[in-house]
């Protein structure tokens, strides 16, 4: 298209320069797009992280839905690694949420996705659109096409998502995280008082990371010293101190962070609950 207009609600506009070409595309499974599925989902992962772009081309099998603390995402199997499926966007105008709870009744289907990558200690990606669930030919905008359970294989029944409680053996990297964004939003009286930054270095040595743990100490520890000169008087804070403890720690959190994301999508990761068989 070229020379297209858009109108004061956003929409696309008529217009007397206005060209378009229209085309049937080409098929997922044929070239040149069946080769961007032909890449290892890692792969595919490790370039995002590294600033490639982000969008992730999976073939999955469906294999049900589980309830997280952010909400319902679709379980489903990535050549053995169980990968979680979320929701893209929010907003209840979009289908998205629907859309993913049909797919999680079409358990055992195999499907082309292309999805965006969600980067975290557990494999977990944003499907933005599908395969059909019955038509391989045709494909499913997950934000705008509404499935129908009439779209879903005979015999899929809809399953009550499994409760899956947070890993206890995950990093609480979070810990550390959740600092250093503090720091940004508040600055560095937000940290002067150390709270339950005690607790959490306890508990981020407990996993073994004691390099977080140090980390942390020294960044409430930056934020809170105040030196006096002679006659009492505080002295001005020493920010630059400071700012080497925040982009210390800021530094080995996006680096860590990293690091358990690639592992996570390369070594299939110990199985969840899955829900059961529908009746």
């Amino acid at each position: 298209m070229s020379g297209a207009t858009v109108s004061g609600t956003g929409r696309l506009g008529a217009g007397a320069g206005v060209r378009a070409v229209r085309a049937s595309g080409a098929a997922w499974h044929a070239e040149p797009l069946r080769r961007l599925w032909d890449v290892p989902a890692a792969e595919q992962v490790a370039r995002a992280l590294d600033g490639g772009h982000d969008l992730l081309f999976l073939e999955v099998t469906c294999v049900g839905a589980v309830r997280e603390a952010a909400g319902e995402s679709l379980l489903a199997d990535c050549a053995g690694v169980p990968v979680r499926l979320a929701v893209a966007h929010d907003d209840p105008a979009l289908p998205y949420r629907d859309n993913l709870r049909l797919l999680a009744a079409a358990r055992g289907s195999r499907l082309r996705i292309v999805a965006r990558l969600a980067p975290g200690p557990r494999p977990r990606a944003l499907p933005l659109a599908a395969e059909h669930p019955t038509d391989p030919a045709a494909r499913v905008d997950l934000g705008l096409d509404r499935l129908r359970r009439a779209d879903l294989p005979t015999g899929a029944a809809a399953v009550s998502p499994a409760a899956v409680a947070p890993g206890e053996d995950e990093a609480p990297l979070h810990l550390l995280r959740r600092r250093v964004h503090q720091a940004v939003s508040g600055g560095r009286p937000v940290l002067a008082f150390a709270g339950d930054g005690a607790g959490d270095g306890a508990r981020l040595r407990r996993h073994g990371l004691t390099t977080a743990a140090t980390l942390l100490d020294d960044l409430h520890a930056a934020a809170a010293v105040r030196s006096r000169d002679a006659f009492g008087r505080l002295l001005p804070t020493d920010t630059d101190r400071f700012a080497r403890s925040w982009l210390a720690a800021a530094v080995y959190t996006d680096t860590v962070e990293r690091s358990l994301c690639a592992a996570g999508w390369s070594v299939p990761a110990p199985p969840l609950p899955l829900p059961p068989p529908a009746t």
